[in-house]
C-alpha cells in the first residue's frame, strides 16, 4: 500500500478535531507541549479528506502541541484512498506538499543512533541525591552512543523535570527494556515519574 506522507498548514481551520474526538488518554497535554518544543518536524498525525474538510483520526494532541506552539506546518499520514476526488484535490492545494516517503525512510535508515530529546517530568523536584541517581543511570544507558560527547542532564525544580539530548539507539529492543526497567525502577524507588515525552509514565 502506498503511503501518502504530505505537510499542510498547522493553522488550518479546516483541520477538524471534533468529528474524532481524541480517544487516547495516555497524554498529558502540557508535558507533551513542552517536549514538543524541543524538535521539529512532529511526529506525523492521521487524517482523512471529507470534501473541504480534514478529520484528524491519530495524533489529536500533536495537532493541539503544534498550535499551541505557534508551529507553521506539520507532516501527516493521508488515510483517505488518493483516487477520490476530493483527496486528489487536497493534494493539489497550493500549501500542501506532498513528501518522499522514501526518501525520509532512507534517512532514518542510515541513522540507528539519532539524536532526540528526552524530557522527564516527576510529582516533585528531585533532591540532590535523586539527581545524581538519574544521572548516573542516564550515563549507564546513553553514554557508549555517544561518541565521546558527554550528555548534560538539566533538572529543573520549578517545573519538577528532567531533561537531556543524547544519540538514541531507537531499533534496539533489548536496550528499549533495559532502559524503560531502570527508570521504572527509580520511579518506585526515588521519585515518582509523572510523564516521558509527554506520555503517562507506566507504573
Amino acid at each position: 500500500m502506498t503511503i501518502v506522507l504530505v505537510e499542510l498548514p498547522v493553522a488550518d481551520s479546516r483541520i477538524n478535531l471534533s468529528t474524532h474526538p481524541c480517544r487516547d488518554t495516555g497524554w498529558i497535554q502540557e508535558h507533551l507541549e513542552y517536549y514538543c518544543s524541543k524538535f521539529d518536524p512532529l511526529p506525523a498525525i492521521g487524517i482523512e479528506i471529507d470534501g473541504s474538510r480534514i478529520n484528524v483520526r491519530h495524533g489529536h494532541a500533536y495537532v493541539t502541541a503544534a498550535r499551541t506552539l505557534g508551529r507553521q506546518r506539520m507532516r501527516a499520514v493521508v488515510l483517505s484512498p488518493p483516487d477520490r476526488a476530493d483527496v486528489d484535490g487536497f493534494l493539489n492545494r497550493p500549501d500542501v506538499k506532498r513528501l518522499n516517503v522514501d526518501e525520509i525512510r532512507a534517512r532514518e535508515e542510515a541513522d540507528r543512533t539519532p539524536r532526540n530529546w528526552h524530557v522527564f517530568f516527576f510529582d516533585r523536584p528531585l533532591s540532590a541525591d535523586e539527581k545524581g541517581d538519574f544521572d548516573q543511570r542516564v550515563g549507564t544507558l546513553f553514554d557508549p552512543w555517544q561518541q565521546g560527547d558527554a550528555i548534560r542532564v538539566h533538572h529543573d525544580d520549578a517545573r519538577a523535570l528532567a531533561e537531556f539530548e543524547a544519540n538514541t539507539p531507537i531499533t534496539d529492543h533489548g536496550w528499549a527494556r533495559e532502559n524503560l526497567a531502570s527508570f521504572r525502577e527509580f520511579s518506585h524507588t526515588r521519585a515518582p515519574i509523572v510523564s516521558y515525552a509527554g506520555r503517562r509514565f507506566p507504573g
